[in-house]
């Protein structure tokens, strides 16, 4: 990639954003990175990988998979360019990646070894505050779900058990779980969970399949759910 396109591309980038002309000239002259391609379809990260690099969607869309620790279930939802890959894995006890990424049509992925990313954090502290503030925010999310009220309704319980789950609060998301998977998971019946489930269709809300739900909009969920 030219230098010039490459200034172009970090210039959109969270990490990147607050960094002078004179810095980011200075980390396209020193830092080393890598350029790769996805192909429609292509497996681009598994579940299980190791963690070393940083990786950044700089064009395209990914489906993105994530399984429940028991393979009872899992949910697939799409994430559009630019974004960077669970950085939250870069570091820490379990280095390695949760989620399996494909590649919906073309694919063009920037990436920064853990030692370019160390060097960036000792000479530029505005990546170094970039880096923490979007792993501080991964973090705070997570911790303040655990402490969230738990809903009382059906509906409630069930739109609370998907948002919790996805990685993004926004657009089409494709859950595969049993009926009596999905109750276990709220404890409620299954009886109570199809009845809920069954009038969420109705509204338009979801559509229903064999052990799948799809929903065209998880936002709009989530705002009926925060309405009531």
């Amino acid at each position: 990639m030219p230098s010039l396109q490459l200034y172009d591309t970090l210039y959109g980038l969270s990490l990147f954003q607050g960094l002078s002309r004179n810095d980011l000239s200075e980390i396209v002259a020193q830092i080393r990175f890598g350029f790769h391609k996805a192909a429609d379809g292509e497996c681009v990260m598994r579940e299980g990988d190791t963690c070393d690099k940083l990786v950044f969607l700089i064009n395209g869309k990914l489906r993105i998979e994530n399984q429940s620790v028991n393979r009872r279930y899992s949910i697939t939802e799409e994430i559009n360019a630019p974004t960077v890959l669970q950085p939250e894995r870069l570091f820490g006890l379990k280095q390695r990646y949760t989620t399996t990424y494909f590649a919906v049509g073309q694919c063009n992925f920037i990436a920064l070894d853990k030692q370019e990313v160390m060097k960036l954090s000792d000479n530029f502290i505005i990546f170094r505050m970039n880096l923490l503030n979007i792993i501080s925010t991964i973090a705070q999310k997570q911790s303040q779900a655990i402490w969230r009220s738990t809903p009382l309704s059906v509906r409630e319980r069930i739109i609370h058990f998907i948002e919790q789950r996805c990685q993004r609060p926004a657009g089409e998301k494709h859950i595969k779980i049993r009926m009596e998977d999905l109750a276990e998971e709220i404890c409620d019946s299954r009886l109570n969970v199809s009845r809920a489930l069954n009038a969420m269709q109705d509204e338009g809300l979801i559509r229903l399949g064999r052990g799948s739900i799809h929903i065209p909009q998880v936002e709009m969920l989530i705002q009926i759910c925060n309405i009531r």
